[in-house]
């Protein structure tokens, strides 16, 4: 009888969440509000909770990684970006940010500061726990955050 109550507040609390979500969320902040908040989630609404944001804009930062040629997505170039500010609280988000302009991909070099806005097309857990993410972004703008 445990488990059948336990089963049926995760239901409840996936209901509600996903009700919640489905106003049309337009724009989704990762920062360190965010990763704290999705932390708290359980495991099992985390996908529910992105999928609320599929094709909204995302706004987020992290250090560059790589930037590679693709075809995804018919962009030339995929900038491979890791978020430090999720590590913070036990989750890792890689972002893979698609864009087309061959100008701005030579001006971007690894290990530098990124900030990014563009639109959210999918994402993908790494691991069962749904500690571990990839991103998909369309690039809408950006710029390299100097310290």
């Amino acid at each position: 009888m445990n488990n059948f109550k336990k089963m049926i507040i995760s239901l409840i609390s996936i209901i509600l969440l996903s009700g919640s979500l489905s106003h049309g969320q337009s724009e989704l902040v990762m920062d360190l509000s965010f990763f704290k908040k999705f932390s708290s989630i359980s495991a099992i609404s985390r996908d529910v909770y992105l999928e609320g944001y599929l094709n909204s804009i995302i706004i987020a930062r992290g250090k560059i990684i790589s930037i590679t040629p693709s075809d995804r997505y018919k962009k030339k170039y995929k900038i491979t970006i890791e978020s430090k500010e999720a590590v913070k609280f036990g989750q890792r988000f890689i972002f893979y940010v698609f864009l087309e302009n061959e100008n701005a991909a030579e001006l971007l070099t690894p290990e530098t500061d990124f900030e990014f806005k563009g639109q959210f097309m999918g994402y993908t857990p790494a691991n069962s726990k749904r500690t571990w993410y990839i991103i998909d972004l369309i690039l809408m703008d950006a710029s390299s955050i100097i310290k």
